[in-house]
């Protein structure tokens, strides 16, 4: 695809863009409609172009008020920004998405599959992801800006992937490095499709090792650095679901655990030799611990906040990270701490009333029955001998 900056379309150049289109919408109802995608998605690059997007949402709106559009793909890909574009519009629109893979969706054809509400591939249709890549003219400078570009296009393609099957964002990225063709199956597997269509069967077939006919519809894979394990027979057409079989066989077998070389049953007696045969599954159950713990881990800090008020806030920071405790554990802790505080005070005041000769001092019915001047001065002398200990 060529990044570069476009001259303005002509009129004439307006008309032949969007004459010759892609994509075609056909009504089947008044709430119902759909959409082909066969073949090159987009001849030439949507860069740039305001056009031909324009015309596609124009097309759509066209079909009316409908509340279900299905999205029929048979496509080995193309350009990059018609496929975003196309996946950003089908995302948005009200009506229920569902993708049908007719036999092949390939590049960025998997993108816009990626709009769908429901996916459905037949058994032996495929999908393949892989990286964005381009050919480009210019010097040094110029192609590290490719590059970066190149880098935020895969961003949103992980985005897209992410987003309809909740695969690790790492895991994506390994099926992208990797240019991974996917049996229905796999598909179904890691989310990028929901359900395998066992009644439909895609008629495919091959020609030599690149060039792959299906539904009438015939694709070079010599563009691609991988291709899908294919079985040719001296040029004479071979059978695509050879390829299928072949690679449900391998997905089988992959999911096989290991076993020694006497087939003998296998024994688990450490935690490294648990690692080292299922490194997956200990990851798995590695990341849910931890994010299990970091879970609880806010519920004790939320439950510590929610009665720290009244608590001193030393003992609020110790509760939570110097000798990590419970709320509960907090709050008995807290009570024990105001019951010390009370004895003490109580002991002092004890102390005070010896050493003050209170105790010692035998009741006078004249101070008693005597003035309220007299009185004040008794209470106000024990009060003063009593701060004067206090400060010692």
């Amino acid at each position: 695809m060529n990044l570069s900056q476009k001259p303005a379309l002509t009129r004439k150049e307006e008309v032949t863009r969007v004459g010759n289109k892609f994509w075609r919408f056909k009504n089947v109802s008044e709430d119902e409609a759909e959409l082909y995608l066969y073949g090159v998605i987009s001849e030439s690059s949507w860069w740039d172009d305001e056009v031909t997007p324009k015309r596609f949402i124009e097309d759509l709106k066209a079909l009316g008020d409908i509340k279900k559009l299905k999205v029929r793909i048979n496509s080995r890909g193309g350009d990059v920004f018609a496929g975003q574009a196309i996946h950003s519009i089908l995302k948005t629109h009200k009506a229920e998405i569902i993708v049908y893979i007719d036999g092949l969706a390939a590049s960025i054809a998997s993108v816009i599959a990626m709009a769908g509400d429901t996916v459905i591939m037949p058994r032996n249709a495929m999908m393949m992801v892989h990286n964005p890549w381009t050919i480009g003219v210019g010097n040094a400078n110029e192609f590290r800006e490719l590059a970066d570009v190149l880098d935020k296009i895969r961003e949103s393609l992980i985005a897209a992937y992410e987003e309809k099957s909740g695969l690790d964002r790492e895991k994506i990225i390994q099926l992208l490095d990797e240019e991974t063709w996917l049996t229905a199956e796999e598909a179904v597997e890691y989310g990028l499709a929901d359900q395998v269509d066992t009644e439909t069967q895609v008629a495919a077939s091959i020609k030599g090792p690149d060039i792959l006919f299906i539904n009438g519809m015939e694709f070079n894979l010599s563009k691609f650095k991988k291709r899908p394990i294919i079985e040719s027979k001296a040029g004479v057409t071979a059978g695509f679901n050879n390829m299928v079989t072949q690679k449900r066989a391998q997905l089988a077998q992959s999911r096989q655990p290991a076993a020694n070389k006497e087939d003998e049953k296998m024994e688990i007696k450490t935690v490294e030799e648990l690692k080292q045969h299922f490194p997956d599954l200990v990851a798995q159950v590695e990341n849910a611990a931890r994010e299990e713990g970091a879970k609880n881990e806010r519920q004790r800090i939320k439950a510590i906040d929610e009665i720290s008020k009244t608590i001193s806030p030393a003992l609020v920071a110790k509760a939570k990270y110097e000798e990590p405790m419970t709320a509960e554990q907090l709050a008995f802790e807290a009570l024990k701490a105001d019951a010390a505080k009370g004895s003490q005070y109580l002991a002092a005041l004890n102390e005070d009333k010896k050493e003050s000769g209170v105790d010692g001092v035998t009741a006078n019915p004249h101070v008693l029955g005597g003035k309220e001047e007299e009185r004040q001065k008794t209470a106000q002398a024990l009060a003063e001998f009593i701060n004067q200990r206090r400060k010692k």
